[in-house]
C-alpha cells in the first residue's frame, strides 16, 4: 500500500472508532458485566448488563468499515484490527456471552483483553495519524459522489516483468472500456489515481454510470467463481493423492461449462441494465464484449487478480432531481455490490481456461 492510501484507511478507523465511542461502549459493558460478578442475584445489574449490550451492539452495526473495499477490509486484516470493527467485532462479543453463560467471570476476562486491544489500536491510529501530518502525507479520500477503481496484478500472474505488465495492462484496459461504452455509450482514458508497488495495485478514476457497471460485472463473476472453490480444492486434493492430471481433466471440463453457463446470462442482465442506446447492432457487438470481459475477469480471479470499485456516498437532499435520483441509484448499486467484492482463498492450481476471444482478433488482423 502507499502512505496516502494508509493515512486515509487509518483515519476512516479513528473517526469511526470515536463516532461509535467504541472503547467507552466497551468500558461500559465491562463495569456492567463486573457489577453482575460481583453481584449475581441484583436484579438492576442484569439489567443494567443488557442496556449495555444493547448499546454495544448498536455501535457495531452498519459500521462504515463493514462497507470497505476488498483492499481496504485487506488491509485492515494485515494491521491486526479485522475482528474490532463492525460485524466481526459484534461476533466475538457475542462469542464471549454465549461460551460463558455460567461463568460470567471468564466472560469479563475476555471483554477485558477485547478492551485492551481496542485501546492500543485507538492510541495506535491516533500515532499514525499524527506521524503521517507531520511529514505532510495527504490522504486518497474519495469527494461525494467519486469514483475509484482498483486492480490487483499478482507479481507472478506477469513474471514481475515490465514488458509482460504493459501487455496486461493492455487486457485490462479492454475489459474496462467494454463495461464503460455500454454504461455511457463511449471508451474512456481510464486517468490513474494511483499506483501501488507492494502488490502492484493500479487506482483509476471513474465516472458514476461506469462504475457501476463495472461493480455489477465484479459481483456477478465473483459470486460464480465462489461455486469453484470447493472443486477446485477437490481437483488439489486429488494430485495430492498421485491422480494424474489427465484423470481430472473432466473436473476441470464442468467447472469451465458452470462458469460459462452464468456469464452467458450474466452478460444479458448488464446490457439489459445498463445499455440504454438504440443502436440494436452496436447492442450485439457489446453483449460479446461483455461475455469475453466477463471471461477474462473470472480466469484473472482464478490466478489470483483483485478487482473492485469503491464510492464515496453523498449527503442526501430534501427534493431531488431526476439526475440526482440517477447518482443515487449508481451509488447504491456499487454499495450494494461492494461487500461481495472480496478476496477469496484459493487453494491449488488454477482450474478457468475460459476463451478471451484472440484468436478471432487475430484472424481479422
Amino acid at each position: 500500500m502507499n502512505a496516502e492510501r494508509f493515512h486515509a484507511i487509518v483515519t476512516a478507523l479513528s473517526q469511526e472508532m470515536a463516532e461509535r465511542n467504541l472503547v467507552g461502549k466497551m468500558q461500559e459493558l465491562i463495569n456492567a458485566l463486573q457489577n453482575v460478578v460481583s453481584q449475581p442475584q441484583h436484579p438492576p445489574h442484569q439489567q443494567s448488563l443488557a442496556n449495555s449490550l444493547k448499546s454495544m451492539y448498536s455501535a457495531t452495526t452498519d459500521a462504515p468499515s463493514d462497507r470497505f473495499s476488498p483492499t481496504w477490509r485487506q488491509i485492515l486484516s494485515e494491521i491486526g484490527g479485522e475482528d474490532l470493527f463492525g460485524n466481526a467485532l459484534e461476533k466475538t462479543i457475542k462469542q464471549v456471552f454465549e461460551r460463558n453463560q455460567i461463568t460470567p467471570a471468564v466472560a469479563l476476562q475476555e471483554l477485558q483483553g477485547i478492551q485492551k486491544r481496542l485501546q492500543a489500536f485507538k492510541n495506535a491510529l491516533e500515532q499514525a495519524i499524527s506521524a503521517l501530518r507531520h511529514f505532510r502525507i495527504g490522504d486518497e479520500t474519495l469527494s461525494p459522489g467519486q469514483c475509484e477503481i482498483g486492480l490487483l496484478i499478482p507479481r507472478k500472474a506477469v513474471s514481475n516483468c515490465l514488458p509482460e505488465l504493459a501487455e496486461e495492462l493492455k487486457e485490462l484496459s479492454f475489459i474496462l472500456n467494454a463495461f464503460s461504452e455500454v454504461a455511457t455509450g463511449k471508451k474512456v482514458d481510464l486517468p490513474i489515481r494511483s499506483i501501488s508497488s507492494t502488490d502492484l495495485m493500479v487506482y483509476l478514476d471513474a465516472v458514476l454510470p461506469f462504475a457501476a457497471c463495472l461493480a455489477v460485472a465484479i459481483e456477478r463473476t465473483v459470486t460464480l467463481y465462489k461455486q469453484l472453490l470447493e472443486i477446485r480444492k477437490l481437483r488439489e486434493d486429488l494430485r495430492k493423492q498421485g491422480v494424474p492430471d489427465e484423470q481430472t481433466v473432466g473436473i476441470e471440463d464442468y467447472a469451465n461449462k458452470l462458469i460459462e453457463g452464468g456469464i452467458e446470462k450474466a452478460s444479458v442482465e448488464i446490457i439489459d441494465k445498463f445499455y440504454h442506446q438504440k443502436d440494436g447492432g452496436r447492442k450485439n457487438e457489446l453483449l460479446n464484449a461483455v461475455r469475453i470481459s466477463l471471461n477474462k475477469i473470472a480466469n484473472r480471479i482464478d490466478r489470483g487478480y483483485n478487482l473492485e470499485v469503491r464510492v464515496e456516498p453523498i449527503q442526501a437532499k430534501e427534493e431531488d432531481t431526476k439526475k440526482d435520483q440517477h447518482i443515487r441509484e449508481a451509488i447504491l448499486t456499487i454499495q450494494s455490490a461492494t461487500p461481495k467484492m472480496q478476496f477469496l482463498k484459493l487453494e491449488g492450481e488454477p482450474i478457468l481456461k475460459l476463451p478471451e476471444g484472440k484468436e478471432k482478433a487475430k484472424k481479422k488482423e
